[in-house]
């Protein structure tokens, strides 16, 4: 039963038999690869967060400073069942080839006007309005916000999860209602690297065997690593949300997750963070061509103080409470259909309530400025200013560096993609 639970076991062979299943099988199967150059003029006086430092930025240093290859496969292995993997290269933190997500989705043949639809392996709840292009990225802007930049980090459910759609026709076609529920294993470290490091804006996501290294504990002298999908208490977590749509116009969005971890439990070096937020998410189309996302999160996490690496409890250890909270606007527009500009600004929080010194806080706000150019298909590139002022009381605690920082970082980025079809 215990083989059963294990993310890693569950989802190493089925990113395989799902690709090789359906390419054998299928009538149609489509591959994309994107990969992407990244240069970077950055002024931080932190060691960037990969490298277990506290700067809310991926890249602190000049120059070529990343490079993502990912590849995107779907395939049809009945008229109502198709395979989804996404797999990755990155040069930082644990770099290599992992597979981001991989999962089968299920559409069955309607019989009434409810559309209902299955995924069941290693996916991202469906709570981004901001992160909707191929391989969980934005069309928008490089950087994700704070919101979905630590989705991207520590939420990655491995279960099963249901949605239903519905038009209501008695208000008019134009009005749809959707509702969606999951249950799911792993995800109980879920909230570590938010609280050791902070939050942050980046574009990494996490993959499924990543060990990343957080900053460590105050006069520990190594850092950290994390283990995002352990399960370590073999409790399922949920998460469920309504969602509102009128044409092309607005989208509304309310969920809730909660991983149900045990916080005293201890699992392959990992302990359960008892995580839960409430989200909300609103898109409108606007005059003039504008478009407004917005997102906001509020959640708690349960998590025990004083535990050794081992899992041992030192005599003073004890349960705490933290609360975080973010949330962002954007606005966009798109020019002649192969140019858009996106300006964002984030705030974000975590805080001990009760707590002197907050020792864990974290308080900032951050604005983001993209253009993005695309001639054609194959061919993106753009510019991205990104400038964050942040305030942890810790660090001059225990790490001798003010508690205040002013980041920023100016990127510039060129993707090129294939794409292919077949049927």
């Amino acid at each position: 039963m215990e083989a059963l639970l294990s993310a890693r076991a569950l989802l190493a062979p089925l990113a395989f038999a799902v690709a090789g299943g359906a390419a054998a099988q299928s009538d149609r199967h489509e591959f994309y690869v994107d990969a992407s150059a990244v240069f970077v003029s950055a002024s931080t006086d932190l060691t960037a967060w990969p490298e277990g430092g506290f700067s809310k930025l991926r890249h602190t240093d000049d120059g070529l400073s990343g490079l993502r290859v990912f590849a995107e496969y779907h395939g049809r292995i009945t008229p109502t069942l198709r395979a989804n993997v996404i797999a990755d290269y990155v040069d930082d933190a644990s770099p290599g080839v992992d597979v981001t997500e991989a999962y089968v989705d299920w559409r069955p043949i309607p019989r009434s006007r409810n559309q209902q639809q299955w995924r069941f392996g290693m996916f991202y709840p469906p709570l981004s309005l901001e992160n909707g292009e191929r391989g969980w990225q934005s069309p928008f802007t490089y950087s994700y916000s704070a919101i979905n930049t630590w989705l991207g980090e520590e939420i990655r459910p491995v279960g099963a999860e249901w949605s239903l759609r519905r038009r209501l026709e008695a208000l008019g076609n134009s009005h749809e209602l959707r509702a969606f529920a999951a249950g799911f294993y792993g995800n109980d470290p879920a909230a570590t690297l938010l609280f050791y490091r902070g939050w942050s804006l980046h574009d990494r996501q996490t993959r499924l065997n990543d060990r990343l290294d957080i900053p460590p504990m105050p006069f520990a002298t190594d850092p950290q690593r994390l283990e995002p999908f352990t399960e370590t208490d073999h409790r399922p977590g949920v998460y469920g949300g309504v969602e509102w749509r009128y044409a092309r116009r607005v989208l509304a969005q309310w969920a809730r997750y909660d991983n149900r971890a045990e916080p005293y439990s201890f699992s392959e070096g990992q302990w359960g963070w008892r995580t839960a937020f409430n989200h909300l998410a609103v898109q409108v189309s606007l005059p003039a061509e504008l478009g407004l996302v917005a997102q906001w999160m509020q959640g708690t996490t349960d998590w025990v103080i004083a535990a050794q690496p081992d899992g041992t409890l030192m005599p003073f250890s004890r349960l705490v409470h933290d609360e975080f909270e973010s949330r962002f606007v954007m606005l966009t527009r798109t020019f002649g259909g192969s140019q858009r500009l996106a300006v964002r600004y984030d705030t974000f929080s975590t805080d001990r309530p009760g707590a002197v010194p907050a020792l864990r806080s974290d308080y900032g706000h951050a604005w983001t400025v993209s253009y993005r150019f695309e001639p054609n298909e194959r061919w993106s590139g753009g510019v991205e200013w990104l400038g964050i002022d942040s305030r942890r009381d810790i660090l001059p605690m225990f790490y001798a560096t003010a508690p205040a920082h002013s980041e920023e970082q100016l990127r510039l980025q060129f993707s090129f993609r294939l794409g292919s079809s077949s049927r």
